[in-house]
């Protein structure tokens, strides 16, 4: 059966940062996956972003990426309810069975109110085909919550990613303006490192790591 997974990522390169290796296994696999981008880059590089973050998902075997176009770091001055609205406009199109988003603990504001938004657009209604709502980590906002917040990444869910961690760094190659030098973690070694730890948890050399926060079996 074909399904159709989407992952919403706040900022160009989220959608791929923490979901890459395992969204090209879902391609492999022959289901549908769109990327769908709620805000825009850096004013610096919004003159092609957009057709850069399209190369990247392209080199995985995406071919749809959709952009909101909402202003960088600036989703708060949007009303939740309104961008909740568009993504359910875009589930209700797509009806995917699995929807991969930011963590609700990352530090990064814009990706608590995608959250908040994908959360309440995927509420399990009466009538509604239920939703797999699965949270990813982002290398240099995740891990950066305070390490006494209850919101910390608590992966429950792991994809191993060994033959697919060659594409993952060259699609993030198409997103190196938003690339940094080791040891940040978002760099090429920082992602890779990630994986091998992500990979080691679970006994195999590279895994993406995931927190599922509603699966509904009905």
């Amino acid at each position: 059966m074909r399904d159709c997974i989407l992952v919403i990522g706040a900022h160009p390169d989220d959608e791929l940062l923490g979901t890459a290796g395992t969204l090209k296994r879902f391609v492999d696999e022959g289901h549908q996956v769109i990327s769908i981008v709620v805000a825009l880059g850096r004013k610096e590089e919004a003159h092609h972003i957009q057709e850069l973050g399209k190369l990247a998902n392209k080199q995985l075997g995406i071919d749809e990426v959709i952009f909101l176009g909402h202003p960088n770091l600036e989703l708060e001055s949007i009303p939740l309810h309104l961008l909740t609205k568009e993504i359910e406009k875009l589930i209700e199109k797509y009806k995917p069975s699995k929807i991969f988003t930011h963590h609700y603990g990352d530090l990064n504001l814009d990706h608590q109110i995608t959250f908040k938004a994908v959360l309440t657009a995927t509420r399990p209604l009466p009538n509604k085909e239920p939703i797999e709502l699965i949270t990813f980590e982002t290398v240099s906002s995740s891990e950066w919550n305070a390490s006494t917040s209850d919101n910390l990444f608590k992966p429950n869910y792991f994809v191993d990613i060994t033959s697919n961690i060659d594409a993952k760094i060259n699609a993030l190659k198409y997103y190196d303006v938003e690339m940094r030098n080791f040891p940040h973690p978002r760099s090429y070694e920082g992602v890779k490192h990630l994986g091998r730890v992500r990979g080691m948890t679970i006994g195999v050399p590279y895994a993406e790591a995931f927190e599922v926060i509603r699966r509904v079996w009905k």
